[in-house]
């Protein structure tokens, strides 16, 4: 999914809503969200933490601009339902 894709869907949805994150199809879970980050910014902080002035080697089939949504605390069970009435 495309960063303009999600933001499309998103824009769908009531603003002030909570942003959760169901994962694990076949024993679902309700995931707060902790924040984003792309490649790019973990790769910047992997040098920096090892002081390393080298290049970034990306693995094929990324991007230093790929989004991640990081996961938070499981905070229950979810439901396996969300993968057959999720919008896409």
């Amino acid at each position: 999914m495309k960063v303009s894709e999600l933001i499309e869907l998103l824009e769908e949805q009531d603003p002030d809503a909570e942003v959760l994150v169901m994962s694990q199809p076949n024993w679902p879970f309700e995931l707060s969200l902790a924040g984003v980050t792309t490649r790019e910014e973990m790769l910047r902080a992997d040098r920096e933490e090892r002081d390393d002035d080298d290049e970034p080697r990306f693995e094929r089939g990324t991007a230093k601009n790929d989004v991640f949504l990081v996961e938070g605390e499981q905070l229950r069970y979810g439901s396996k339902t969300a993968w057959s009435v999720a919008t896409r």
